[in-house]
């Protein structure tokens, strides 16, 4: 096993790490063809809703692929006590997509002209395949709801990432928080930790400040990237302690709430420097990672 193999691959027996990427954000439908548009007040917020009976199902037209959410308040005619109960099915022909059972009491805080009362908002999300869709909307188990529609790109398949050894550390702790152990490698004055990474990758770096018995409230702390005596990034940070957070084999430390940080590393082989520039008596903790390579042409 060369050299380069042994920096990139021993954190994948360590702890996996993955996250799902941002998804698109959710653009709402204002206008529906043959349907009149309700406002509704939400926390003093204008929203537009439109009226779903078992009468009159609504029809929406969605190009995928995508997700379709519909987020349903049912119409109270009265503030009950107990919860409204209700049905919404997401058909398209005769095939049913999704279907939600609901049940909701009356929501504070949300009002539209003319009707008494509204029940909590109550959320169903339609995966919808590519291609143009015509996709219909059938109430039953109550006289009428009000639906808000919005679309959004589809969910983006999860980021499996690979935590980066450094090839140079002055020590390694580990943070508990919860169930979770996370490996952390300490930044020290004049003890930076190096790492080497294989581009083009996405280095993605977790930070948290030392604090020590002496130290309370916020504090600030400067961390400079560098590569062959160049600076990369100076980056400053502003934390507190974390409620949640412990360390392991850090004694009188307390971890401090996280910040990340992402740099983009072009091709070829890289040797990152991360420097403690402030405080100048203190400490810090960096874990790294690195999206998982992709090995020949598996799936």
């Amino acid at each position: 096993m060369n050299l380069l193999t042994r920096t990139l691959f021993p954190a994948l027996a360590m702890l996996g790490l993955a996250i799902t990427a941002a998804a698109a954000g959710w653009e709402s439908i204002e206008k529906l063809p043959g349907h009149d548009a309700v406002t509704v007040t939400v926390r003093k917020r204008p929203r537009t809703y439109f009226r779903l009976t078992p009468r009159a199902p609504l029809t929406v037209t969605v190009s995928g692929p995508a997700r379709l959410r519909v987020i349903s308040r049912a119409v109270l005619t009265e503030r009950p006590e107990g919860e409204a109960a209700y049905q919404i099915v997401a058909l398209e022909g005769e095939q049913a997509l999704r279907a939600a059972d609901e049940r909701a009491g009356a929501a504070r805080g949300v009002k539209a002209e003319g009707v008494a009362a509204l029940g909590a908002g109550r959320r169903m999300i339609v995966e919808v395949p590519a291609g143009t869709h015509a996709i219909r909307l059938v109430l039953t188990g109550l006289r009428e709801v009000l639906v808000r529609l919005q679309r959004a790109e589809p969910a983006r398949a999860p980021i499996e990432w690979v935590s980066l050894t450094p090839v140079r550390a002055s020590r390694s702790v580990s943070v508990i928080e919860g169930e979770k152990s996370i490996a952390y490698y300490s930044i020290l004055p004049d003890r930076p930790v190096v790492l080497r990474v294989v581009g083009p990758s996405t280095l993605d770096c977790i930070t948290r400040l030392d604090y020590e018995p002496a130290m309370i409230g916020a504090q600030a702390y400067r961390l400079r990237v560098v590569e062959h005596g160049r600076t990369l990034r100076t980056l400053d940070f502003h934390t507190t302690k974390s409620g949640a957070a412990t360390y392991t084999g850090l004694e009188h430390r307390v971890p401090s709430k996280f910040d990340r940080f992402s740099l983009a590393v072009g091709g070829g082989l890289h040797e990152i420097e991360f420097h403690l520039v402030r405080p100048a008596r203190g400490s810090a903790e960096i874990h790294a990672r690195i999206p998982a390579p992709s090995v020949g042409n598996q799936p």
